[in-house]
């Protein structure tokens, strides 16, 4: 049995050894990060999204059906921030850093991470596909060519396939892997003139009436700014001010969210230093920011954000039915497949999203059905029993809203009459006019 003079030389050892491992006062785990990497909104990369294994049927399997026709809405892969994000990842980020190495609540191995971490992007790397992106779709187009086997043309012929990206550099990219890997090799596709102004592609930045009274207006997201001014997020300001040892504002914070996101999303293998300052708690927070903010925007929050999407689902529609290439693939934007999912009817909840709702259960997620690489594939089947629809999302056969429960094929004629009448009011010129007099002013 140790004497009281050797038990206390363990505990000062243990106490020395614990000082060591918490630093300022807190520990490393072994894998704090895990949930964060998963919760990073439309940052999210899509490795995090995608579950391998889960996509049967495929569609040449489904007994007594032929692919007839596809037609895909692909998000661009993983890419750089904006110009502004850079700048301040440059500037304002390297000044956190510094209070951090100085005054910083970190374990030892996290304090080791930030006095690696520098910036890395210059301006003119802006919003440009990585590597990362690249390989996304590249894996995107093998696998689409998996799963549709000998239903779909072995070799390109523009009689056979339709492609088309927006004026992009990432969009572009994102499409020339996608070719890339659903041939097997660089082919030479012919693309159309890429557009800044997509009508179906990114319809949106037609709208003047949109940008107007939503995107450009304050008040459209008014719940946002109240999230941010909410007492859940002064607490969490007050915890990662802490940590810093110094104080933050939300724009700081919302700042080092993203290059947690971004520096996630760049790389399988390495963790960004600015995930370790956030738990499950800070991070359902943040993300629930996101939710409520891309929900305002870009989803159920104004009924025009999701009704101008028939611009692009009159595409559909037209491709399925008319005498074009039966496989169209368009590379596009976050904006146009989250208003086009809220016009689909998807992941709506049955109450509206306000600051007040992070707590509550929601199929509203933008990490799970918005990551980089997002995709919406619809596919029209001649089958025995007449012609169908089905929708894949993320490569998994999803519910189209409206069509009968249970079942991932939809009779192709009821799915044009659920939209039937909304189409024909499809008068998007109309609808996106500043003249047009708001409800509340009839």
């Amino acid at each position: 049995m140790p004497s009281s003079s050797s038990l206390l030389l363990i505990v000062v050892i243990c106490g020395i050894s614990l000082a060591t491992v918490l630093v300022h006062g807190q520990a490393c785990s072994e894998k704090p990060w895990e949930t964060v990497h998963r919760r990073l909104a439309t940052k999210t990369p899509y490795r995090h999204v995608f579950r391998d294994g889960a996509y049967l049927p495929v569609p040449g399997d489904i007994d007594g059906c032929q692919v007839r026709r596809t037609w895909g809405l692909f998000r661009h892969g993983t890419r750089n921030p904006s110009k502004k994000v850079i700048d301040r990842m440059n500037t304002d980020l390297v000044d956190i850093r510094d209070d951090i190495l100085q005054h910083g609540k970190l374990c030892k191995k996290e304090l080791e991470m930030f006095q690696r971490w520098k910036p890395r992007l210059k301006m003119d790397q802006e919003k440009i596909l990585v590597d990362e992106g690249a390989d996304e779709m590249q894996q995107l187009g093998k696998r689409f060519r998996a799963r549709y086997g000998r239903q779909l043309p072995d070799d390109y012929r523009k009689e056979d396939f339709y492609f088309k990206f927006t004026k992009t550099e990432r969009a572009e990219n994102s499409a020339r892997n996608f070719s890339l890997g659903l041939f097997g090799r660089t082919v030479d596709v012919e693309y159309p003139t890429a557009l800044s102004r997509d009508p179906v592609l990114r319809f949106y930045k037609l709208c003047q009436r949109w940008r107007t009274e939503i995107k450009e207006n304050p008040k459209a997201v008014q719940e946002v700014e109240l999230f941010y001014n909410s007492k859940p997020m002064k607490d969490i300001i007050g915890r990662i001010s802490k940590k810093v040892g110094t104080y933050l504002d939300a724009d700081s914070i919302y700042l080092m969210y993203q290059a947690c996101a971004f520096e996630t999303a760049w790389s399988k293998k390495h963790t960004s230093p600015w995930c370790t300052l956030f738990d499950k708690s800070t991070i359902k927070l943040l993300e629930f920011g996101e939710d409520l903010e891309y929900y305002w925007i870009d989803g159920y929050g104004h009924e025009l954000t999701y009704e101008q999407a028939c611009s692009a689902f009159g595409d559909l529609l037209k491709r399925f039915d008319g005498e074009h290439e039966p496989h169209t693939f368009y590379f596009t934007h976050s904006g146009t497949l989250l208003k086009v999912m809220a016009f689909l009817g998807m992941y709506r909840d049955d109450f509206t999203l306000t600051h007040k709702d992070y707590e509550r259960k929601r199929q509203w997620r933008v990490s799970e059905i918005d990551a980089f690489a997002t995709n919406l594939v619809f596919t029209q089947l001649e089958c025995t029993n007449g012609t169908h629809v089905m929708l894949n999302h993320q490569e998994r056969p999803v519910h189209i809203p409206g069509c009968p429960r249970g079942q991932i094929l939809c009779d192709y004629d009821h799915f044009k009459r659920l939209f039937g009448e909304r189409m024909s009011n499809c008068a998007f010129d109309t609808m996106c006019s500043l003249e047009v007099p708001r409800r509340d002013e009839l």
